[in-house]
């Protein structure tokens, strides 16, 4: 399932995401000194949710290219640095692959259980 250039797996984790949350904001750009965007952003939870795409890309239908970005020592180090001045910058940050993006739906449940237990809801 593909819709406008978004993977399965990562267009499936938005609809989760949309049918969760109040507002769910793509392609968040979350940092004005770097051109860091987060695949997804909701701000009743302050929340940026990043889809990990850690599979072989395909080169045009003439086999794969190879690993990508993610798993290579400048894109991950790249992603580590995206992630840590998320987390500088106050936002809470969540995880997921083609194989755990199906626990989106309770890790959202819990982070929304847990800001009503905190009492700043």
């Amino acid at each position: 399932m593909k819709s406008g250039g978004v993977s399965g797996p990562k267009f499936l984790l938005g609809a989760i995401l949309r049918a969760e949350c109040d507002e769910v904001i793509p392609e968040y750009k979350f940092a004005d000194e770097r051109k860091f965007r987060a695949d997804y952003y909701v701000p009743e939870l302050n929340l940026l949710v990043e889809y990990e795409g850690i599979f072989f890309a395909p080169d045009n239908g003439r086999g794969y290219t190879g690993a990508s970005r993610h798993l290579n020592l400048k894109g991950y180090s790249t992603d580590c640095e995206k992630y840590n001045l998320a987390q500088i910058l106050g936002y809470k940050l969540l995880r997921y692959t083609a194989a755990n993006y199906k626990q989106a739906v309770e890790d959202l449940r819990r982070l929304k259980r847990d800001l009503k237990v905190g009492g700043t809801d």
